[in-house]
């Protein structure tokens, strides 16, 4: 059967105490140049006005549909839109960022024009002051597989395991669905899970979605979701893209020394003392691969090696002199 020119992309937008932002946000998808688009806008839960936007917004356009439920989290909000979802095409927008006009046009016609299963553009991080900041190559257009993936999600300058910068094939989402369990890299198991079920992938590093940095934006918490995520996504890589061990190794890193890093700065060390050792232990183990492959500057590695030897100097030298520029 031929597909049709213009095929149907479910747009599922989690709503939780947003008001400040909602309206920026659905006025950005309804004015997309691709406009077969089904706006599923889940209120999950909002104490504050969002709930009566979401359906003020119904009203002004037929393509918006509203779910309101108990509040379930992210995960929870992305999974009752994908269960309701319509379309033959999955992609995701938070409701307190917002979508250039040609975002969906650009992932559909990508998608299409080299016949992939998930379609990913880049971003800007918009600043409160206003100012925009992307640490994307620009001028990059990649075609790969989910070996060649799983090498560039996992080095700078490429794309990430979020959810809102993808356009994925309905049928990869079959049987999965984000994790309850997590209120923080929710996304990052199931973006592993799509990178593995495509069979071909596109990366635009057109800039189209605005992610917008707010207080909420920071205040996870600690956790060690993601690097639970990033550990079970090297094992994925070293059952079926060994050739790719190296950078999932190097992404592995990242997120334990990253969460390192967001446990001392918020004065936890001695309740994460755990997980000190683990990351101790992983980074003693994996990073002569990361560095044989070429993957680490200098200045990392002397500042892992420097968290392996002694987590005192590492502390002082590597993060809190750099809170006194």
């Amino acid at each position: 059967m031929a597909i049709p020119e213009y095929p149907l992309i479910s747009v599922i937008v989690p709503v939780y105490n947003v008001e400040r932002y909602l309206d920026q946000c659905l006025d950005s998808l309804v004015r997309q140049s691709y406009a077969n688009l089904e706006i599923l806008v889940v209120d999950d839960g909002s104490t504050d006005s969002s709930g009566e936007k979401c359906d003020t917004w119904a009203e002004r356009d037929f393509r918006i549909r509203v779910i309101h439920q108990a509040n379930k989290g992210l995960a929870g909000a992305r999974n009752a839109g994908l269960d309701a979802a319509r379309g033959d095409y999955i992609g995701f927008v938070d409701s307190d960022d917002y979508t250039l006009p040609d975002m969906f046009s650009t992932l559909m016609r990508n998608m299409r024009e080299f016949g992939a299963d998930l379609s990913i553009i880049s971003y800007e991080r918009e600043n409160p002051d206003g100012s925009v900041y992307s640490n994307a190559l620009s001028g990059q257009k990649i075609v790969m597989t989910s070996e060649d993936a799983f090498k560039y999600v996992n080095i700078h300058g490429y794309f990430y395991v979020v959810a809102w910068d993808k356009l994925a094939r309905k049928e990869l989402f079959d049987g999965l669905r984000y994790p309850l369990d997590a209120k923080y890299a929710e996304d990052s198991p199931v973006t592993y899970q799509l990178l593995d079920r495509a069979e071909r992938i596109v990366y635009d590093s057109t800039p189209l979605y605005r992610y917008r940095m707010t207080e909420g934006s920071q205040s996870h918490g600690i956790t060690d979701k993601l690097a639970q995520s990033t550990s079970n996504m090297l094992e994925l890589v070293r059952k079926k893209y060994p050739q790719d061990e190296p950078y999932a190794a190097y992404g592995h890193l990242e997120s334990i020394v990253g969460t390192y890093n967001r446990i001392v700065l918020a004065g936890k060390r001695k309740e994460w003392a755990e997980f000190e050792r683990f990351a101790r232990i992983r980074l003693r183990e994996l990073m002569p691969l990361t560095k044989a492959a070429g993957l680490m500057s200098k200045v990392q590695s002397l500042q892992w090696r420097l968290l392996v030897i002694s987590p005192v100097i590492y502390i002082y030298i590597s993060l809190l002199q750099t809170q006194s520029f």
